[in-house]
Formats: C-alpha cells, sequence, structure tokens
C-alpha cells in the first residue's frame, strides 16, 4: 500500500509537471491572472495572507517592542522585548508540531480570531491607561494586563498567521504557476512590511491609545476571508486543491435560489375546491 501511495504521487507529480510544460512554462502572475481563471481564487488567497501577516501589527510590536513595553510601565523594556522574542520562538515551535495534525485552515483562523481578540484587549487596556494618566493615576493591572495582551498576540500569530500563509501559498499553485505567484506574493509581503514600518510611527501619534485598532479591522476582514474563500490543503494534491477552489468560487457567484412560487400571479394559483 506504501509502494502504491508513492506511485500515485509520482505520477500525480509528472502530471502537473507535463500540464506546467504544456501550459508554457513559467509565466508571470500578470499573465497567470488573465489567462488562468482557475487561478484567480488561489491569487487573491495568496495576496489576502501576505497583506493580512504584514498589515496585523505584528511588526509593529517587534519594531517598536522596548518604545511600547516602556510606555507599559515595565522597569527593564528590554527585558519585555527578550520575552516576546521567546514567547515567539516557543509559540513557532508549538505551531510547527501542530501543523500536521490540526490542519493549516485551522491555525489559521485560531490564530487570526486570537490576534483580533488580543488587539481588542490591548487597545482596551491602552485606553484605561490613558484616562488614568489623565487622573494623574498609575494603575500597574492595566500595565500588565496591555503587556499579557501583546504577549497573547504574538503567540497567536505564531499559531497560524506567521508560517501558514508560506506553507499554504506554497501548495495551492501547480507547478508552472508556483514561482511566479509565490514571488509576487513575497514582493507584497516585503512592501506591506515596509509600510508598517516606516508608517507606525506616525500612526501611533496620531492614534493614541487607539492604534490597534486598524489593525484589528484588517484581522477581521481576512478572518472573514480566511473562513469564506481558503481551504483546507492538508493530505490534499493540487487538483484536489484545485476543485476545492472551483467549488468556493461557484459558492461566491451564486445567485440565490428562487423560492417556491416566486414570481407566479396569484391568479395562476389553483384554490382548493370546497
Amino acid at each position: 500500500q506504501a509502494s502504491e501511495a508513492v506511485e500515485a504521487e509520482l505520477a500525480a507529480l509528472e502530471q502537473e509537471l507535463g500540464a506546467g510544460a504544456g501550459g508554457g512554462g513559467r509565466r508571470g502572475v500578470l499573465l497567470l491572472w488573465r489567462d488562468s481563471p482557475s487561478l484567480r481564487l488561489p491569487l487573491l488567497n495568496a495576496a489576502a495572507m501576505m497583506v493580512g501577516q504584514q498589515l496585523s501589527g505584528i511588526n509593529a510590536v517587534f519594531y517598536y517592542s522596548t518604545t511600547f513595553f516602556s510606555s507599559a510601565g515595565l522597569d527593564s523594556p528590554v527585558a519585555g522585548t527578550l520575552l516576546a522574542s521567546a514567547v515567539n520562538v516557543l509559540a513557532m515551535l508549538a505551531s510547527s508540531a501542530m501543523m500536521e495534525c490540526a490542519g493549516r485552515r485551522r491555525l489559521l483562523l485560531v490564530g487570526i480570531g486570537g490576534m483580533f481578540l488580543s488587539s481588542v484587549g490591548v487597545t482596551a487596556a491602552l485606553i484605561g491607561k490613558a484616562r488614568a494618566s489623565a487622573h494623574h493615576e498609575d494603575d500597574w493591572s492595566l500595565n500588565w494586563l496591555s503587556v499579557s495582551f501583546v504577549l497573547c498576540f504574538v503567540i497567536a500569530f505564531e499559531l497560524g498567521p506567521g508560517p501558514i500563509p508560506w506553507q499554504i501559498g506554497a501548495e495551492i499553485f501547480p507547478e508552472h504557476a508556483r514561482a511566479a505567484a509565490m514571488s509576487a506574493a513575497a514582493a507584497l509581503n516585503w512592501v506591506c512590511n515596509a509600510a508598517v514600518g516606516l508608517g507606525f510611527p506616525a500612526m501611533s501619534s496620531a492614534l493614541g491609545s487607539l492604534v490597534f485598532l486598524p489593525f484589528a479591522a484588517v484581522l477581521l476582514l481576512w478572518l472573514l476571508f480566511t473562513a469564506r474563500f481558503t481551504p483546507e490543503t492538508r493530505g490534499r494534491s493540487v487538483d484536489e486543491i484545485q476543485v476545492e477552489f472551483r467549488r468556493l468560487a461557484a459558492l461566491g457567484s451564486r445567485k440565490p435560489a428562487r423560492a417556491e412560487g416566486d414570481g407566479v400571479p396569484l391568479s395562476s394559483i389553483r384554490q382548493p375546491q370546497g
């Protein structure tokens, strides 16, 4: 049975390579979008995952962690940064162990949802701190609450939104499209990374204690998109994943069925005889 499974996998790979050769080899992502309608939803998924990953705010936390932990009232902001880094590594190891048993899509949804809730929690704690500061008070519980929510934010990121977009991205494209699609996705990832890194100080100055709300909005949109349009890829071949994408695309474009009797004149409906 094991040898049959290996032979089936090799046959599928040969078929995929043959389809790539027959499709004209590697092509740019714009040509893929124009000429391959079946790849449009996978391309949208790759773009959504890369944009969501970077605009979730995770790099704002890492790039400006020392400043954040200092404003949170920690005596040693550097220790807070080291703690966040340690939590990041431990969560990444846990995610690696869970990815094959829990599935990519489930971990991605759990991670995005956890980040959304954590960002809302951070916002609530920062608002509380701002009100306490306006009354010249220093509530240490709010300081630790904001730090705890940031650590939960980091853990949730590494459970799913950190590693899984790269994993799924490599699994949803056939061989002839994979290089172009993932190259474009990586470029988009770095553009969004730079936007957050350069824009966060100005955004923090403008929004103050509400600085995590834009990240929460992005996470909510990403969560809804993933729940609706991202399939599970664990244990599936590229052909099976493409079939699932076609099903999801059809569900998204399907018009609601007309209820029985809708549009039928009342005069044409026979009344029961008394």
